[in-house]
């Protein structure tokens, strides 16, 4: 990540309204990570607009705070 801070990768699941259930520790997905040929002409982070950068973890938007 730009500024060397590291991002968390996260994943947000849409559990209604599909023929399936996730359970608890349930692997639904991998990331895999790869060298690149080159650095990217612009860095996901705050110097690109990025939304999510340095946020730490938090409920998706989807989500009311609790009272």
């Amino acid at each position: 990540a730009a500024g060397g801070t590291g991002s968390r990768a996260v994943l947000e699941v849409r559990s209604h309204e599909v023929p399936f259930i996730l359970d608890h520790g349930q692997i639904v997905g991998r990331l895999v990570y790869e060298h690149m040929l080159k650095r990217p002409q612009a860095l996901y982070g705050t110097d690109l607009g990025s939304n999510y950068q340095a946020q730490g973890l938090k409920l998706s938007k989807h989500f009311r705070a609790a009272r």
